[in-house]
């Protein structure tokens, strides 16, 4: 049995308004992808630079540690090795901490502020070993148990573990947007094959009935 004329020519505008249709969507779902897309990057580029925020901060803590034994060690031995790596490690926390601002969230910048000066008053104190001289053993002593001097070395390690905490959930935060844009993205991939597998199906049934329609024409 074919199709009346009319019938014919009712599927063929109403495939062609379908078909229309489809491009539309397939094309705003071309721009959310490519959106969502962009999104993700910029989610994906936030979590490796607070992993490496992460990194570099457990690499001031332990410079921080190694402040305080190095200078420790030219006061109690007098080796001028002890004294040389004590100005190795401020010059490389220095570095440090300007690192630690360009990895981290802006939003941070004042707590690296903060971090920064506590490390100085930190130093500081170990400044005061060489000041007053190697193999002074009661001086050291003193300066060492003081508690008002081991207090900022408490300071500097507390606001370094602040800051981590603050990192981590930064990375947290950035890893579940990250999870749900790629999700997003999937999302997006399988509505456009969808639409472009559906508009095939339809252009055929379009031709069909397009062909359906000629044939009656050549017969009447």
């Amino acid at each position: 049995m074919t199709a009346s004329p009319s019938l014919a020519a009712h599927v063929s505008e109403m495939g062609k308004a379908v078909l229309v249709a489809g491009l539309a969507l397939l094309a705003a779902c071309a721009v959310l992808l490519y959106t969502a897309e962009r999104d993700l990057r910029q989610h994906n580029v936030a979590v490796q630079h607070n992993n490496a925020a992460l990194l570099q901060l457990a690499q001031i803590e332990f410079l921080i540690i190694g402040v305080d034994y190095s200078a420790r060690g030219y006061a109690l031995t007098g080796e001028k090795l002890f004294f040389d790596h004590e100005f190795e490690k401020q010059r490389d926390l220095k570095l440090g901490l300007a690192e630690l601002l360009h990895l981290a969230d802006p939003e941070l910048a004042h707590d690296i502020a903060r971090l920064s000066r506590l490390v100085d008053r930190h130093a500081a104190v170990y400044a005061q070993f060489v000041k007053t001289g190697a193999l002074k053993t009661r001086e050291m002593a003193a300066l060492i148990t003081n508690p008002a001097e081991r207090r900022k070395r408490y300071d500097a390690l507390d606001a370094v573990t602040a800051l981590r905490g603050k990192l981590m959930a930064e990375l947290l935060h950035h890893q579940s947007l990250a999870e749900r844009q790629q999700r997003y993205t999937a999302l997006l991939m399988f509505m456009i094959v969808a639409i472009a597998f559906l508009g095939g199906l339809i252009e055929a049934l379009v031709r069909r009935f397009g062909l359906g329609r000629k044939r009656l024409g050549a017969i009447a």
